[in-house]
């Protein structure tokens, strides 16, 4: 039960208590939470108590209400760092979730001018393009366009591609190692393409991150641009004083 004698507010207390069901277990993604007739009586609270805690977890994507079926666990955000340089792969790996991958787009093409920028090469120079859609649990999450410098004695396969899930192991075996990154991030709105890859509605926000990746070498190797959903993705930053 609730503690009305708290200073905390009820409606905030029933919010982290169906939040400790939900990462408890108890409440499963996808899975329907009790109604509000059914929280009203179970905590003897107002309905306003009840729409103000489900207001709060839905703001948190942890829920999402549907008009008309009810309100429903939303399965757990992909988490990335933006402190630490690791793979969309190890990433989910580390969170108990299997990562997957569909190649979209593979060429050799001139790197563009604002590639080349990017790269530190000239315009016109050759770059490889890969374009993949990112899985988590078999649900799609990002789309990754990576811009490739490589030495001209590496090659890639459509095939290698298709069978790596991630693209840093691929580049790692064939001796290129990623050591450090710069990054943007900025919010932008889903178009047409972008929408049905994602399985969004057109307008739908989405998390575009930009980043240059060097080797160990000081040498950029890859300019990405990974366009997330925003319901499903979240970067965080651990900073100290």
């Amino acid at each position: 039960m609730l503690d009305r004698y708290s200073p905390v507010p009820l409606y905030h207390q029933l919010s982290e208590t169906l939040l400790d069901q939900i990462l408890g277990g108890q409440l499963k993604p996808y899975e329907a939470i009790p109604t509000e007739r059914e929280l009203i009586d179970a905590y003897e609270v107002s309905r306003i108590t009840v729409r103000r805690a489900l207001t709060e977890l839905e703001q948190r994507g942890f829920i999402r209400r549907i008009q008309g079926r009810g309100t429903f666990v939303e399965p757990p955000q992909v988490q990335r760092s933006l402190a630490k340089l690791t793979s969309f792969s190890e990433e989910l790996r580390a969170r108990g979730m299997k990562p997957d991958v569909q190649l979209l787009a593979f060429r050799k093409e001139p790197a563009s001018n604002r590639v080349a920028h990017a790269l530190q090469i000239e315009a016109g120079a050759p770059i490889w393009l890969v374009e993949r859609l990112r899985l988590a649990d078999s649900e799609p999450i990002a789309l990754n366009l990576s811009y490739l410098h490589l030495h001209e004695s590496i090659e890639l396969t459509e095939s290698e591609l298709r069978e790596e899930v991630s693209l840093w192991a691929l580049l790692e075996r064939k001796g290129i190692r990623m050591a450090e990154a710069d990054k943007t991030l900025e919010a932008i709105l889903a178009d047409e393409d972008q929408a049905a890859l994602l399985q969004v509605s057109i307008g739908a926000p989405l998390l575009l991150v930009e980043g240059v990746v060097y080797s160990r070498d000081g040498k950029p190797v890859e300019f990405h641009q990974v366009i997330g959903r925003g319901d499903r993705y979240r970067y965080y930053l651990h900073v100290t004083r």
